[in-house]
Parts: structure tokens; sequence; C-alpha cells
């Protein structure tokens, strides 16, 4: 009865290890696009994302090619760039992973700044024993961005 006991207390706190480590992976991951979004690196930025990327939204299919376009779109507008994430929550089986995470933005075009707060919600995979995205937040920095700066 003790040995039994023993097993299955061992068995919980190595799941719960193996889970820990899996996150603080999928942490590093989304810390890495952090600083591509920061420093404006797409090369960088495209090292997260999955080779194999093919999304549908709306009727359209997203590729590399958008997914490169997108990253474009959310950083060449902006002078400077700072982005910080907080209340992060990662669902993850082992094998795919569901992140939702609030990201505040600041941002800032000539001498007009703004500050805006966005829910993301990414899935990463497990591709090659590595972590990748296999689906991109639909948040968009620049409908975030407040023209003439914020409060």
């Amino acid at each position: 009865m003790f040995r039994s006991r023993l097993i299955a207390l061992l068995f919980i706190l190595l799941a719960a290890s193996c889970g820990g480590q899996g996150d603080k992976e999928i942490d590093q991951v989304l810390d890495t696009r952090t600083k591509a979004f920061e420093t404006k690196d797409l090369p960088l930025y495209m090292t997260l994302i999955s080779p194999d990327y093919k999304q549908e939204k709306k009727g359209k299919t997203i590729d590399l090619e958008e997914v490169e376009k997108n990253f474009r779109i959310n950083v060449d507008l902006f002078d400077k760039l700072s982005v910080r994430n907080a209340d992060r929550t990662i669902n993850s089986d082992g094998k795919k992973a569901q992140v939702v995470q609030k990201t505040y933005v600041d941002a800032s075009i000539d001498e007009s700044k703004s500050k805006f707060r966005i829910i993301e919600k990414l899935s990463l995979a497990r591709v090659n024993g590595k972590w990748l995205i296999v689906e991109e937040s639909d948040a968009d920095f620049f409908t975030g961005y407040v023209f003439g700066g914020s409060k």
C-alpha cells in the first residue's frame, strides 16, 4: 500500500516537473517573439514559426509569406516599440499548447506616443523536438495605436 502511494506520488511529481519544463520552453519562445517585435528582427521572428505554417482565417489561407507580411505591418510603421506580456496562461499536453496573454505595447511614431493593451491567443506545437508557433495571434499593433498619443 505504502509503496503504491509512493510510486503514485513520484509519478505525479514527475508529470508536474515535465509540464513545468515545457512551459519554460514555451515562455522562452514567447520571450524571443517579444524581442523580435521590439528589435524588428524578422529573421529571428521566423525561427519561431513552424515551417509548415498554414492557417485558415476568414476564408483566407495564412502561410509563411503572409506571416512575414503581418510581422512587417506590426513593426515597420513604428519608430520604437516596447512590448511586455502579463497574465500568460499556457495549456499544454506536451505536444500542443494554447497560450493566452495580455500584451502591453508602447509605440511611437515621430514624437507621437501611444500605449495600448491587446489580448493574444497563440498555438504552439512541438516540431522536431522544438516548440514553434503554428497559429499566430490576430493582434494588430496598428489597430491599437492611437495617433496623437494616448491618455
